[in-house]
């Protein structure tokens, strides 16, 4: 069975990014592994003696405690929405954040990590931030990110920015796979600046390639390749962006600081990330 990684703080954003987590579990026919992680504060002993191991076992006593009270609150969300079948293991760990999703996706055969956010310019920051950016980046597995704003319904649109490359096509194979499980169109965007080396040929033989595939193509010609992606996902209706990793850099811009709050209370839009195939 399919494992789908869960972390979770049990906070607003994470109990809506979960809804969506076991959604993905039944289209997957996987499990969902909830992930809570906490810290060992510093401690300054001076000349005091301090029993480490004993304040370490009462912090994670506490951090469990806490993890089993919320735990009711999840299986109530899954069983309102007819989704209480889905199979759910806990993992608690003392470690940051990112360290503890790169070890339990390494230790749990993970496919998919869904995590909430909470639309904030602190989290964009940090999210697609340098340090970030490195967990997008080396995590094996695709990444779903789900702002708070987001309300799950049924994933009709899905948006995949396409660079008429090879490794594009690619990715495209396999979020029809995805797409056909949901019953979903893919739309298929390709701002095309007046700078680009991509022609009509290219273009056209691309898409013929994809003929078999349920696949709007939208290509819009465009300097501003920011403002173009979000009008499309506006106006498209699109319910999730897929991205490679290979252009996060791209998108790092796209969730600057000046756009942060536009973004967040007009574009509404899960975002998975997927990594390039070998």
């Amino acid at each position: 069975m399919k494992r789908i990684l869960f972390p979770t703080d049990f906070s607003d954003t994470a109990k809506n990014a979960f809804l969506y987590a076991l959604n993905m579990a039944e289209i997957l026919n996987a499990e969902i592994i909830l992930l809570h992680t906490f810290d060992i504060p510093l401690i300054n002993s001076g000349e005091i003696p301090i029993n480490y191991k004993e304040i370490y076992d009462t912090i994670e006593l506490q951090q469990t405690t806490q993890f089993q009270d919320h735990i009711p609150e999840l299986i109530q969300i899954a069983t309102q929405n007819n989704l209480q079948h889905i199979p759910m293991k806990h993992v608690i760990k003392s470690a940051g954040l990112h360290i503890a999703i790169e070890d339990a996706v390494k230790q749990n055969d993970v496919a998919l990590v869904v995590i909430g956010n909470s639309g904030s310019h602190a989290w964009f920051e940090n999210w697609f931030g340098s340090n970030a950016s490195d967990l997008i980046t080396s995590l094996p597995v695709p990444i779903l990110t789900v702002p708070k704003e987001a309300h799950f319904s049924a994933i009709k649109n899905i948006a995949f920015t396409n660079l008429y490359r090879e490794k594009d096509f690619q990715t495209l194979e396999r979020i029809s796979i995805i797409a056909k499980k949901l019953n979903a169109t893919i739309k298929s965007i390709y701002v095309k600046i007046s700078s680009s080396d991509i022609t009509e040929d290219d273009i056209q033989m691309f898409q013929n390639r994809a003929s078999h595939l349920n696949v709007q193509f939208f290509v819009i010609p465009h300097d501003d390749v920011r403002e173009t992606i979000e009008d499309f996902l506006a106006t498209q209706q699109i319910d999730l962006l897929a991205i490679l990793t290979s252009i996060r850099g791209f998108f790092a811009e796209l969730f600057s600081s000046s756009l942060t709050q536009k973004l967040s209370s007009e574009i509404e839009v899960p975002i998975l990330s997927l990594h390039e195939e070998d």
